[in-house]
């Protein structure tokens, strides 16, 4: 119990942490050489959690990951062994959705459709409240039918609000689940926004255990990028199949 209670309380620091980081990061200047938004849209949002690190071990995360969306290189294309991306991030956070925006059409284009990466996404509500929600609804919409949540993913991104605005809420992330793919059920969305989904748990351990400190956050081979530095993305993909 008490255990159990440390986890919540933890949880609650990261997210009051994340907002504040959310709100400002985007004041940042952007780093020289990199691709990133010219409109101010910028880094990564602040701290997902303060707590100290936690031990996963590669054995574990494998099967961690294998819980999340994953978005594969066509079969055509495919490398014998694909470098694999893990990106972090939070639908009502405006950073990711800049990541979205800007960033993923490019990565996408360059090295999953390429054959050379796939990408597993792992929802990172650090905002809490209503971000919950939407990741629980995500997470459903993949359960039901995997090839949908990338749609889904986009329409959350598109429909978003202010940060400090509770707009996800389970009939509007039902309405959003249907715009993506009719066939979802949109009173199944709902009730799937009630319930506990202990893969956010378990987002959250493996962001503690990689150090990840903020969303959007891109890993790649299992090291850190700055996700709006497509050179630096170039620069690890390229690393990693060259080892």
């Amino acid at each position: 119990m008490l255990r159990h209670a440390k986890t919540i309380a933890a949880l609650l620091l990261a997210a009051l942490l994340a907002l504040a980081g959310c709100a400002g990061a985007g004041d940042r200047e952007p780093s020289a050489g990199t691709d990133r938004p010219a409109d101010g849209a910028s880094g990564p949002a602040g701290p997902a959690s303060q707590t100290e690190k936690e031990a996963v071990s590669p054995k574990e995360a494998e099967r961690l990951l294998a819980a999340f969306p994953t978005l594969e290189p066509p079969a055509g294309k495919r490398a014998e062994r694909p470098v694999e991306l893990v990106l972090f991030a939070d639908f009502k956070c405006p950073h990711c959705k800049d990541f979205e925006t800007t960033v993923f059409p490019r990565l996408k284009a360059q090295w999953i459709e390429s054959g050379q990466a796939r990408l597993v996404y792992v929802p990172l509500p650090v905002l809490g409240g209503d971000a919950v929600s939407a990741a629980r609804a995500a997470l459903f919409v993949f359960d039901q039918k995997p090839e949908a949540f990338w749609a889904y993913a986009e329409k959350l991104y598109a429909a978003q609000r202010p940060v400090q605005e509770a707009w996800a809420t389970p009939a509007r992330l039902a309405e959003l689940a249907e715009a993506a793919d009719p066939a979802i059920d949109q009173e199944a969305v709902m009730e799937a926004t009630q319930r506990d989904d202990p893969r956010i748990e378990d987002a959250f351990r493996l962001a503690r255990a990689w150090g990840v400190e903020g969303v959007p956050a891109l890993l790649v081979a299992g090291k850190a990028v700055d996700p709006f530095d497509l050179n630096a993305i170039r620069t690890a993909v390229e690393a990693s199949r060259s080892r």
